[in-house]
């Protein structure tokens, strides 16, 4: 099962190792690190796919604040190009959770910010209540059975 934590946390770690920069707490307004990342992910679809399936449309807002406000061209278009080259390959999330990440969409904004916007889908098996339920209970009754037979 894939959280929305484990994705969040993947697109992170991915943004680090590939850039060398870090991802700063994207709740924080001032004062602003450079050069850093600031990551927003907004859940744009979720619902069942099938009995056992959870579709999960998610939407990644990366913003990149380079190391000088005025004369970033350069270290601007480095960070694009590593970030595009970075997902022609298919994007692990987890194990057995590979999405494949393309229509990046890059803005150049003003006082050297990168803008980075793309968006993927997976469906991703969950546990539904009542099975739950029923694992309570043979754990349960497992348990029932280990003190009879320590009797």
């Amino acid at each position: 099962m894939v959280t929305l934590k484990d994705i969040f946390k993947a697109v992170c770690e991915h943004m680090e190792e590939v850039t060398s920069f870090p991802a700063v707490d994207s709740d924080m307004e001032e004062p602003i690190i450079r050069p850093s990342f600031k990551i927003f992910m907004d859940t744009v679809k979720s619902g069942l796919f099938s009995s056992a399936l959870r579709e999960l449309k998610v939407y990644f807002n990366i913003y990149f604040y380079s190391s000088d406000r005025k004369h970033s061209k350069a270290e601007l278009m480095d960070i694009e190009n590593k970030i595009a080259f970075s997902f022609l390959e298919p994007f692990v999330i987890k194990e057995n959770c590979v999405v494949y990440v393309d229509d990046l969409e890059f803005e150049k904004l003003p006082d050297g910010i990168l803008n980075c916007g793309f968006n993927f889908e997976i469906a991703t098996e969950f546990i539904n209540e009542s099975e739950l339920d029923n694992m309570e209970e043979l754990k349960i009754n497992e348990t029932i059975e280990d003190l009879y037979n320590e009797i």
